[in-house]
């Protein structure tokens, strides 16, 4: 063979050999989302009720995030995930069917967007067309219409409009509430049958959500233990601790031990990196939220802070504790980064890539993080209000008024802006606003700044407003097709 013949060859090899490395390189990817699980539900975060021991080694070994954000509900959470952008950008602010109808209060509320577009930019479809196989299972949650569609078109094909895959649970497992483990079986059955090819593997949990059902025999672990069995699988605050609670948090726990080791026993072809994360705060009537002020729907600490544990053995050699705040946007630019991906040239993402940090660093080129809230939620005592975190410093804007303390009929009127070093005061006791007034307005400068940039939709002063009318709890939801439907 002349030697023209062999340097083609060799060239041809290397390409074959390099291409190998860097399809090699591209890790499994498994996002565990757990719903309405509050910032102090596991061992590692604080719980002195119980332990969680196989969630927690994935943070003793791996990364443990302190000041990890999502949004207070879980729709407008699972958009920012998909999207990679701020609900403030999409519009996207409310749980798709819940609607909250005040015609005497002191704002007006936007409409917000209930369904992500099929063909709209999501993280599944970006790492689709890298060559990622991207699978889900649990909860969707990002479309008013998903109800009547997969009824019309069948699970399977309805996820592939999006560019998804169905994890189908195929294992039959008894006394297996909210279907945990047949969840956790699917996403290994997934990257088992996909072993050839990167994968990204959606585990949505539909716990710890009410309503409360767990295994009976861990129900009964945690009565023996001295706890209250509950009433309701709804919940109630004065039953706290509830047994039922403990038992769906200790067998979500056992799942991920599941998880854990079948992904070990697969011995898979590629890296996996695990990350779990919640998708707001504790819902406080079957959870307390200490030292976070309230819980799920506020904007207060005890609503947005939620843990975030991430687990990548093969890359994440040293545990470490994560004090960055950082915010589930920033998992779609991880992802891309990881998976080589590339996104449209307009197509504007909100969050920072974390992989500086899986590799060592500190903090992230980044300013502020930012939530623009604009709605009602009367059962969560919450109103118009939007916010940002700047290094140490947490501002809250409230747009028109404000509930005094949770479940209270006491409501402040009027623009109130609320500052607090949340670094030093997690609880967020001390208003620091009168203190440091020029910090209050650089803040607030740059929150109207972020907001206009987002063409973020506002609340408006309410023309009706009365004080003597406003009924918190009257509400409605809608329906697929956006109308109303009203509940006294």
């Amino acid at each position: 063979m002349d030697s023209k013949k062999l340097k083609k060859v060799g060239l041809f090899i290397s390409m074959l050999v390099l291409g190998s490395f860097l399809q090699g390189k591209r890790p499994n990817v498994v996002f565990v989302l757990i719903d309405d699980m509050g910032y102090n539900a596991l061992s590692s975060y604080g719980n002195h009720l119980m332990e969680t021991p196989n969630i927690d080694r994935l943070g003793e070994n791996g990364l443990i995030f302190t000041d990890a954000y999502a949004m207070p509900q879980c729709s407008p959470t699972r958009f920012a995930f998909m999207t990679g952008q701020y609900c403030a950008r999409t519009n996207m602010n409310a749980v798709i069917f819940e609607k909250h109808v005040l015609p005497y209060a002191a704002m007006l509320q936007p409409e917000s967007t209930r369904v992500l577009p099929p063909e709209a930019v999501n993280i599944g479809r970006t790492l689709t067309n890298a060559g990622y196989r991207v699978g889900h299972v649990g909860k969707w949650h990002v479309d008013l219409k998903e109800k009547k569609l997969k009824e019309q078109m069948g699970r399977p094909d309805y996820l592939k409009t999006y560019g998804w895959e169905g994890m189908n649970t195929e294992k039959v497992i008894s006394d297996d509430p909210k279907n945990v483990m047949g969840m956790t079986h699917a996403t290994l059955n997934y990257l088992d049958k996909n072993r050839g090819h990167p994968t990204l593997a959606y585990l949505a949990h539909m716990t710890v959500h009410t309503a409360v059902s767990a295994p009976e025999a861990l129900i009964q672990k945690h009565v023996d233990r001295g706890y209250n069995k509950m009433k309701s699988k709804s919940g109630k605050m004065e039953e706290r601790p509830i047994a039922d609670y403990l038992a769906m948090i200790d067998y979500l726990d056992q799942s991920i031990g599941v998880l854990v080791d079948g992904i070990e026993k697969l011995d898979l072809d590629r890296e996996t990196m695990i990350i779990f994360m919640s998708d707001n705060g504790g819902l406080l009537r079957v959870w307390e939220m200490d030292p976070l002020r309230r819980g799920k729907g506020s904007e207060y600490e005890g609503g947005v802070r939620v843990p975030l544990l991430v687990y990548w053995p093969e890359k994440i050699k040293e545990h470490r504790i994560v004090k960055e705040p950082v915010h589930i946007v920033d998992l779609f630019p991880t992802f891309v980064e990881l998976a080589g991906a590339k996104i449209p040239e307009d197509y504007l993402l909100d969050g920072k890539s974390l992989v500086p940090i899986f590799e060592g660093a500190e903090k992230l080129d980044r300013e502020a993080i930012y939530q623009n809230l604009p709605l009602y939620i009367p059962h969560y005592s919450k109103t118009p209000s939007c916010w940002m975190r700047m290094g140490d410093y947490k501002l809250i804007r409230f747009f028109g008024d404000k509930v005094v303390s949770y479940g209270s009929k006491e409501m402040l009127f009027g623009e109130r802006l609320e500052l607090y070093n949340v670094r030093e005061d997690l609880p967020e006791k001390k208003d620091l606003s009168q203190e440091m007034p020029e910090k209050v307005q650089e803040m607030n400068s740059m929150l109207s700044a972020w907001l206009k940039e987002t063409g973020a939709k506002l609340p408006a002063k309410n023309p009706n407003f009365d004080p003597e009318k406003i009924h918190l709890k009257l509400s409605s939801k809608v329906d697929f097709e956006g109308k109303e439907i009203i509940k006294q």
